[in-house]
């Protein structure tokens, strides 16, 4: 009898916590209806606020670097002009008619370029080109960090007056990819104030390790050199160094593939790399190896196609974040292989070769003799990157590790505000 009253008590207990428990879901359940969205919306604005913080202070270091650098008078105009240039707009031009779309696409980008260079060249305490070719690409890390700032700003305020749970999920998305962007922008910056090399001079590194004789320009920012590879002609292409540069590979092609009996374009460039794969390793393919908005890569399939030339290419992997930081020991190593690599691709070959070491010239010089100290410049980098604890991830690469929809226009995003970005 005692243990039937013990169960019987047992039971009522049970009961009343069930009731208690029902009672309370239909208090919670229309509070959480009511509140839950709002506390969502606290928490990715919170998060928001947050990630604003950080980017403002990369924006505000390289800016304050720039500065530094360019040493102008800083009064009222020039104070005007520079919050009016890091605010630059770039519309793209229009895509209806897809005839001459390279064209007006080079057209659309010379004019920013240009606009750049006269800012920098008017406002700079100096006439040394090499200086006011990295003075012009470290502005290009203050007018990224300020759209990444303003895209972000952008998402939040949105959010906050919406409450679009379609931009809460994008937005939470968006934050480590763009803190990533803003932080390698600041990188970029530092190394081309300090003019030294980033992961995307790999490229012109290869180039100008097999240059042995003086270059010649021979376009717009290319130079240009003929030289021996086991008694093979070979065409080397980098950009002008060791300042800040790009410049215009395709016509540079173009003019050798016109006056030289190619048989063959090796493009050597910096490539991004998969999760898992090592920061340096060294592959070869086949096709352009440059990245961009696309206007020398389609010039010099161009040149290519007309003059029946295979494109073989060699890459050096690195994420997108290493290629506008200051070059890694691991990607400064890989230009060893990378110069065999170039020779095996060589000697597949019994005519001439054009070889183009693609990407930022930043720190690089022209000839062999003058890379030779390029890894003393980087020590203090290498050791930087030595104290931290653990491998960098890349955050851009959730982007193509996302379903497609999402992923397209992550990337598209991303896309838009690094044309103009320090590479």
């Amino acid at each position: 009898m005692v243990f039937g009253l013990m169960a019987s008590d047992g039971g009522g207990i049970l009961t009343q916590i069930y009731q208690i428990a029902m009672i309370l879901s239909f208090l919670v359940f229309p509070a959480l209806i009511i509140f839950g969205p709002r506390l969502m919306i606290w928490q990715v604005t919170k998060k928001l606020d947050s990630a604003l913080l950080d980017l403002q202070a990369f924006h505000n270091d390289t800016k304050a670097m720039f500065l530094s650098e360019l040493n102008p008078e800083k009064d009222k105009a020039f104070e005007n002009k520079f919050r009016s240039m890091k605010n630059f707009q770039f519309s793209q031009p229009t895509g209806l008619d897809p005839a001459g779309m390279v064209g007006r696409l080079e057209n659309v980008l010379d004019a920013s370029e240009g606009k750049f260079k006269r800012f920098v060249k008017r406002n700079a305490d100096t006439e040394d080109e090499e200086e006011l070719a990295n003075l012009n690409m470290a502005f290009k890390g203050v007018m990224g960090t300020q759209q990444i700032f303003k895209v972000m700003r952008h998402f939040k305020e949105l959010i906050e007056k919406t409450g679009n749970f379609q931009l809460i999920g994008i937005s939470q998305m968006m934050i480590p990819i763009y803190k990533e962007l803003a932080e390698a922008q600041k990188g970029a910056t530092r190394a081309f104030v300090d003019e030294a090399p980033i992961g995307d001079a790999i490229g012109p590194l290869v180039a100008a390790k097999l240059i042995e004789d003086e270059p010649e320009e021979l376009a717009q920012d290319i130079i240009h050199s003929e030289e021996k590879i086991n008694d093979q002609t070979v065409h080397v292409v980098k950009s002008k160094g060791p300042g800040a540069r790009l410049g215009k590979y395709g016509n540079a092609i173009d003019e050798l593939a016109d006056d030289n009996d190619l048989e063959a374009i090796v493009t050597v460039d910096a490539a991004g790399k998969f999760e898992g794969e090592e920061t340096g390793t060294v592959n070869e393919g086949v096709g352009v190896m440059m990245g961009g908005p696309g206007v020398e890569k389609s010039k010099i399939e161009e040149a290519a196609t007309d003059h029946d030339l295979p494109l073989e290419g060699v890459v050096i992997k690195q994420s997108a974040p290493e290629a506008s930081k200051p070059m890694k020991k691991e990607i400064y190593d890989a230009y060893k292989p990378a110069v065999e690599k170039v020779e095996e691709i060589v000697d597949e070959f019994d005519g001439e070769v054009a070889v183009i070491g693609v990407g930022n010239t930043c720190g690089v010089g022209n000839r062999k003799e003058e890379v030779s100290g390029v890894h003393n410049r980087l020590r203090k980098y290498w050791k930087e990157y030595e104290q931290q604890e653990e491998d960098e991830v890349s955050h851009m690469g959730l982007m193509s590790a996302m379903p497609g929809g999402q992923a397209n226009q992550l990337e598209e995003m991303a896309k838009a505000y690094m044309w103009n970005l320090p590479r």
